[in-house]
């Protein structure tokens, strides 16, 4: 066996993330495929030795699976090491949930498809330390695949890992108090991101404006109760669960997270949307389209109900949705009862 030293070389268009404190990441043209690549530069001074300068890519190209992000290669200059990945158009999960929220089948679909990569890596003992929706791609197969091992550690054989780095919003309440963490920390953060996916990031940033480490080793933080209506009880559950203070409390692991979710068979295709003041659900079934709407009228919350017909081009209302309430609060409960029933 001999070492060859190879020249490799991409241009970097443009950058398309940075979320790493110590890495960035940027839309590049690789030469030598001709092709659009995402390459993510780290800087080498983040590192403690020189004999880690390839550990995640090692963890990625030793994590193959549908839901893993692929690594096309690994490189080095004076001053990074880069990893080089496809390039998949339709951006990451946290782009897509910035832009338009989910409806119930679209998050249980993208759910499974990360959380069966993540279940992958934790039979091979591998603790992910960073499951948010920014390390979460949707691939050019509209799978979500999991990206991004920076933080990414194997467990002790007690099943224990420290990672290097937190962030803090997505940090579990126990990272609080000791620093021997375990896969537990994973299914805390998925069920945070399923969080997210299910009422929107406007939401989450929000709760993040006055965060504390005492809202979230308490269980305040995040809102356990806040949820739009057509998120349905038995999906509500699933994620008070992952999100469980308690790490003993929460599921076992990822695969039992997995299959509560795929229980999950109410309000399938309820889409919802906001513009300004007026919040609207959507239901598109074979011959009809029916919206609720939602809005403040003075000290009020109005809701009114309306159905086009696909026949006739024709739009009638739906006085059972007509009503007037004291509060959102009180709305958004009776929404939830009258979407339920569809």
């Amino acid at each position: 066996m001999y070492p060859v030293i190879t020249r490799l070389t991409f241009n970097f268009i443009k950058e398309i993330g940075g979320e790493g404190a110590n890495s960035k990441t940027h839309l590049a043209h690789d030469p030598q495929l001709d092709a659009q690549i995402v390459v993510k530069a780290i800087d080498k001074f983040s590192f403690n030795s020189h004999t880690e300068y390839f550990d995640e890519s090692k963890m990625l190209y030793s994590s193959k699976h549908p839901n893993i992000m692929v690594i096309n290669y690994a490189c080095q200059d004076d001053d990074n090491v880069y990893l080089s990945m496809p390039f998949c158009q339709n951006g990451s999960l946290n782009s897509l949930i910035n832009n338009r929220y989910l409806s119930v089948r679209e998050i249980i679909k993208y759910s499974l498809d990360f959380l069966s990569g993540l279940h992958y890596i934790h039979t091979k003992s591998l603790i992910h330390f960073d499951v948010k929706p920014t390390n979460i791609i949707i691939d050019n197969s509209n799978r979500a695949v999991l990206t991004d091992f920076g933080l990414s550690k194997y467990a002790d054989h007690e099943g224990f890992a420290t990672p290097e780095m937190i962030y803090h919003s997505h940090r579990p309440p126990e990272a609080f108090i000791t620093g021997d963490l375990t896969s537990q920390y994973d299914v805390y953060q998925a069920g945070l991101t399923l969080y997210r996916m299910c009422n929107g990031n406007e939401d989450f940033k929000a709760q993040c404006d006055d965060l504390t480490s005492e809202k979230i080793m308490s269980g305040i933080f995040p809102a356990r109760e806040n949820f739009l209506p057509h998120i349905p009880n038995s999906l509500r559950k699933c994620i008070k669960k992952a999100l469980e203070v308690d790490p003993d409390r929460r599921y076992v692991n990822v695969l039992e997270l997995m299959n509560a979710i795929s229980a999950v068979s109410d309000n399938l295709d309820w889409e919802y949307s906001k513009d300004e003041d007026v919040q609207r659900w959507s239901f598109d079934s074979e011959n009809t389209i029916e919206h609720l709407t939602l809005q403040p009228a003075g000290d009020k919350w109005v809701t009114k109900g309306e159905k086009y017909s696909k026949k006739t081009n024709k739009t009638s209302k739906i006085t059972k949705y007509n009503a007037k309430y004291n509060s959102k609060d009180e709305a958004y409960k009776q929404i939830t009862k009258l979407l339920k029933e569809k």
